[in-house]
């Protein structure tokens, strides 16, 4: 989440919790793998820019036209087409590699990291321990893969088969969503409370611009609260969490916009009110945001919470902004029904994402003429710009990179960093085009092109989304948007 407090003033969520994929633990010893893996990538690879992974993809796909039974070509050309963002591509070309009688364990990780990215949650799972029991003397290898199950637990709310993991690395193993997850126990996450047998929602917005703000209700306790797509959990203020006594159950440093970086805890609520839905047992991330208030309507909404995209995903969720609310559906055929009823007689235009790590909602799109890119759509960039975007990007896209200097405004890690302004001919999302908007270069550092895992073009965000009632359906992996 980026919020430009003024017109050349901006603080920042975005990114925060990228890491969590993989633990960090103490010394292992483990026996030599049967299996072994793929040779690690070349150091130099993450200074590899788009044009050059496109390059080496045509290479490879020439290298496999000529030799179709080419195995390692076929888990590179996989593996590159996974790092461009291709990831439907990426799995059909990886597929014909799990015939194999014993298959590498990068092989199995691809595959299983392209199903987590697709949503497909049950075959990641399987492939998950599958890697596991196919390795029993690689400790190493197998918190990697029980990592990657814990965030599979994670999307899919079954909090309790968590406390299964990393046997025998007990007091070894950090990492903090795996602690929340086993505070939960048996209990459920997000139980969703109706008021009826009707499933619908409408939180009005307070404010549209810069950001949307809504009225929620924390265990009784009415605040103000941001809606943000950046946002992985909830996130509600260190000072209202405090005077609830609610205390961090866990925590760890998160990065932000600018690469900047702050302690973030980790918690749960009994209970989150929005609009006429409730939901039980809600984990949290708690961060201090009453700072960012002034920023909203001169200071008239202290803002208590952010409504991130882990509360978002419990529901067919529509940001609508030129309707001004936030529009709240079962997440089923029923909230579907309803939807397409709703948005008869509009245009309506589909695009599909896959959802990285915890909450990065990935989407095609193209700058400037260059298409294939891949987007996070991250709606809390609240300033006059459309999308932000690394070094990397601009220089591929051949846009120079802009003047820029340090702004007194403040990021979700505190502080501010030095930004600057382009002009952006042509911005798309999936089919959607905009023209004539601005970009900022500065709060996604030369760093966060790599950071997932594959190449992250930049950030797609309200300026560009405000024109749209947007909504996300989390089980399908599509976004509509209604005009």
């Amino acid at each position: 989440m980026v919020v430009r407090l003024h017109a050349n003033r901006f603080m920042s969520f975005c990114g925060c919790l990228f890491f969590l994929m993989i633990p960090s633990f103490g010394q292992v010893q483990a026996s030599p793998p049967q299996n072994k893996p793929a040779p690690a990538p070349p150091a130099s690879e993450g200074e590899k820019d788009r044009g050059q992974i496109l390059k080496e993809i045509a290479a490879t796909q020439e290298a496999l036209f000529k030799d179709p039974n080419n195995a390692e070509a076929r888990f590179k050309l996989a593996r590159l087409l996974y790092q461009s963002g291709e990831f439907e591509k990426a799995k059909t070309s990886v597929l014909p590699l799990l015939d194999a009688a014993k298959p590498m364990n990068e092989t199995l990780f691809l595959a299983a990291d392209l199903d987590y990215l697709l949503g497909h949650y049950d075959k990641a799972e399987s492939a998950y321990r599958k890697i596991i029991a196919l390795n029993p003397g690689d400790l190493q290898g197998q918190a990697r893969a029980d990592s990657k199950l814990a965030m599979t637990f994670y999307q899919t709310n079954q909090y309790a088969k968590a406390a299964d993991l990393f046997k025998g690395l007990e007091g070894k193993i950090k990492l903090p969503h795996w602690d929340l997850m086993r505070s939960f126990g048996q209990e459920r996450p997000y139980q969703v409370v109706w008021p009826g047998d009707f499933g619908l929602s409408i939180a009005p917005f307070l404010v549209t611009d810069p950001l949307p703000i809504v009225s929620v209700e924390i265990q009784g306790r009415q605040i103000y609260a941001l809606i943000d797509t950046g946002a992985d959990l909830f996130m509600l203020d260190t000072e209202v969490a405090a005077a609830m006594g609610i205390k961090p159950l866990a925590s760890i440093t998160g990065t932000f916009a600018g690469g900047k970086q702050a302690e973030v805890g980790f918690g749960r609520v009994d209970s989150l009110k929005i609009g006429q839905v409730t939901l039980k047992a809600v984990p949290i991330s708690i961060l201090p945001t009453q700072r960012f208030s002034k920023g909203f309507a001169d200071g008239k909404y202290t803002i208590g919470g952010i409504v991130g995209t882990g509360v978002l995903k419990q529901f067919l969720a529509t940001m609508d902004y030129p309707g001004e609310q936030l529009v709240l559906r079962r997440a089923d055929e029923e909230g579907r029904r309803d939807f397409r009823q709703a948005t008869q007689g509009k245009a309506v235009v589909e695009a599909p994402f896959v959802l990285a790590m915890t909450h990065f909602i990935m989407a095609r799109g193209s700058l400037d003429g260059k298409d294939g890119l891949t987007f996070f759509v991250d709606s809390g960039l609240a300033s006059e710009a459309a999308f932000a975007a690394p070094a990397q990007t601009l220089k591929y896209a051949g846009v120079p990179i802009p003047e820029t200097k340090v702004e007194d405004g403040i990021g979700g890690g505190g502080g501010g960093f030095a930004t600057g302004l382009f002009k952006i001919a042509r911005l798309g999302l999936g089919p959607l085009v905009q023209e004539n908007l601005k970009g900022e270069y500065g709060a996604n550092p030369p760093e966060s092109y790599w950071r997932l895992g594959f190449i992250n073009d930049g950030i797609i965000s309200h300026q560009f989304l405000k024109k749209y009632a947007w909504t996300i359906d989390f089980a399908r992996m599509t976004m509509t948007f209604a005009k």
